[in-house]
């Protein structure tokens, strides 16, 4: 048995990765009928500008490794390595089996060259994000670390191997006396850079400002705001280990999420990780199960669960395609990948009018599902009272609540302003993953603020 898979030292390409001889050792132990089995090959590339250590330049971390995953029946077992060599696959295969599997690995790999990693524009988006901030006539301290993330994987089945994935991607950390903000990018352009400082300046104007009055008010969400809206009202709501409330995990469908039409219009929601944006379109996920177009809401009612390969095993109606992972070291959940809300009709004036008197929201920070009460909280670090058709006074922080029927109920409109956004890093389980959408601005007609100053 070769002692390396690939040189580790070169390239971060998948070439002539022997997969039919990894295929055969997996199958070794996935011999019993209705045994799911992968091998999970994973190389990660984070640059980082600037570095924590000032005497750096650009840090650059790399990593790599490999997970063996064999599920049985109730049970699971996952095996994982920082290295990727013949070694560290047939002692992964070996913990999952616990004993020798009976076919030898015999990989081979031809190297491509390393990824080129963009260093001057990590370096230079400091400068494009000082200058649009300087456009709206305030300056503050800051305090900007700029990252790129590039991940390449490839699964391998017992009986199948799909084509390898690749994900890249920015993310961007800013620290200011008064509070962080966090947003994932697909690229650093002077127009990225124009809807950061807009961000940062409304939260700078809001930093003394008083909360909206509490209670309940018609909402104007922005489509970033409307894109983590979606994510934890909707695509946690329809994850299949969410759903599946019986003690041995089977699955049963969902009542419809709304037992009457929605206010107004309908809305269809769907995931569809092969429609996302390029840099972060998958065409398999991470367990090498083809995505699909995965309609959650038509016509305002529960329609196809997200769903992995373990789920689907066990319920007829629900299709794989959606496990997707943290890392290798963990095993793959029920996760969306790209959610779009499909856009409407109305325009700016129109969605204004339609909130009158509430508040308008520009963005969303937090956000948590409870799935035992069905309660959504999201937490907005700003925002702005309607007041006339306008945009009026600026306040502070709040938060917003509702249960998931009772808030997909309450849309009165959908804007025709649809926009991809990084709906931010999920930590579904504990495993920490970028997650996306393309979503229009929305409007609420009523939804609890909460944290809000008290009338009297």
């Amino acid at each position: 048995m070769p002692a390396a898979l690939w040189d580790n030292r070169r390239g971060m390409t998948w070439a002539n990765l022997d997969t039919a001889a990894v295929a055969r050792a997996l199958s070794a132990i996935a011999a019993q009928p209705g045994d799911l089995a992968e091998v999970y090959f994973e190389r990660r590339v984070e640059a980082e500008w600037p570095p924590a250590e000032a005497h750096c330049g650009v840090r650059i971390r790399r990593e790599e490794g490999l997970a063996v995953r064999l599920v049985r029946g109730p049970r699971a077992w996952l095996a994982s390595r920082d290295r990727i060599t013949g070694g560290d696959l047939a002692s992964a295969l070996r913990q999952v089996a616990r004993a020798q599997p009976a076919a030898m690995i015999e990989p081979e790999l031809a190297v491509g060259p390393a990824p080129a990693i963009p260093l001057a524009t990590l370096r230079t988006f400091a400068g494009e994000l000082e200058r649009a901030i300087r456009k709206h006539h305030v300056a503050f301290p800051l305090r900007l670390t700029v990252r790129w993330h590039r991940r390449d994987l490839q699964v391998v089945g017992p009986r199948w191997v799909p084509e390898s994935e690749r994900e890249v991607f920015f993310s961007l950390d800013v620290e200011m006396p008064w509070g962080r903000f966090g947003a994932l990018a697909l690229g650093l352009a002077t127009e990225e850079a124009e809807r950061v400082a807009r961000a940062l300046v409304g939260r700078f104007r809001a930093r003394e400002a008083a909360p909206p009055p509490a209670g309940r008010s018609a909402l104007l969400l922005a489509p970033g705001a409307t894109a983590v809206m979606l994510h934890e009202a909707v695509g946690h709501a329809l994850e299949a280990d969410i759903l599946a409330g019986a003690p041995d995990g089977t699955w049963t469908a969902p009542p419809p999420l709304s037992p009457t039409p929605l206010i107004a219009q309908p809305i269809d929601v769907l995931d569809d990780p092969h429609r996302a944006p390029h840099g972060v379109d998958r065409a398999t996920d991470d367990e090498g199960q083809p995505v699909v177009r995965r309609w959650l809401i038509r016509a305002g009612k529960a329609d196809q669960p997200i769903a992995d390969a373990l789920h689907a095993a066990r319920s007829v109606q629900l299709i794989p395609g959606s496990g997707f992972r943290g890392g290798r070291h963990q095993s793959p959940l029920p996760r969306t990948h790209h959610l779009e809300l499909l856009a409407g009709e109305a325009d700016s004036q129109q969605l204004l009018r339609a909130a009158e008197g509430g508040l308008f929201v520009p963005e969303i920070d937090q956000g948590a599902l409870d799935p035992a009460s069905g309660e959504v909280v999201l937490h907005a670090p700003w925002g702005r009272l309607i007041r006339g058709g306008e945009l009026a006074e600026v306040c502070g922080p709040f938060q917003l609540r509702g249960r998931v029927p009772e808030l997909l109920a309450a849309i009165a409109a959908v804007g025709g302003d649809a926009q991809v956004a990084g709906a931010g890093w999920c930590a579904k389980g504990g495993q920490r993953r970028a997650v996306w959408a393309t979503a229009p601005s929305l409007v609420l007609a009523a939804m609890e603020i909460a944290g809000g100053r008290s009338e009297r």
